[in-house]
């Protein structure tokens, strides 16, 4: 089962890096996320479960989103809810469905299951401004 999700979520991301042009979605780990803070990069975490009705509302809002160029240099790590639930608590996200923008080591906001376009695209700006 766990390799079955594994496959389906490699595909999700691979399909969405195709639509999402510049902006870069990898799976979450600690050493990337560390990484881009190091970096002063702004990232979304995206908390999201396979089987989760407003995980996918959210990704299709995300993947229109990432198309604006001011997201150019965007880092999305998705975390995965079921596999990774220890991590999405360290965040303190309550449940799938979060959405946690960071500029380095700075939170810049968050919200959970959101499926409005506008203040899910007001979140990842939050991110990207200086």
């Amino acid at each position: 089962m766990n390799k079955l999700r594994n496959v389906l979520v490699a595909m999700t991301l691979g399909l969405a890096s195709l639509a999402a042009g510049a902006v870069e979605i990898n799976p979450y780990t600690d050493k990337a996320f560390a990484a881009a803070q190091a970096e002063n990069r702004p990232v979304l975490v995206d908390i999201h479960a396979t089987w989760c009705s407003t995980c996918r509302r959210q990704a299709q809002i995300l993947d229109g989103l990432f198309e604006d160029e001011a997201l150019a240099d965007l880092l999305v790590l998705k975390l995965d809810w079921d596999a990774q639930r220890e991590i999405a608590q360290r965040f303190g996200a309550p449940r799938q469905s979060t959405l946690i923008a960071f500029r380095g080591d700075e939170e810049r906001g968050r919200s959970v299951a959101d499926t409005r376009e506008a203040s899910i695209r007001e979140l990842l700006h939050r991110a990207v401004k200086d």
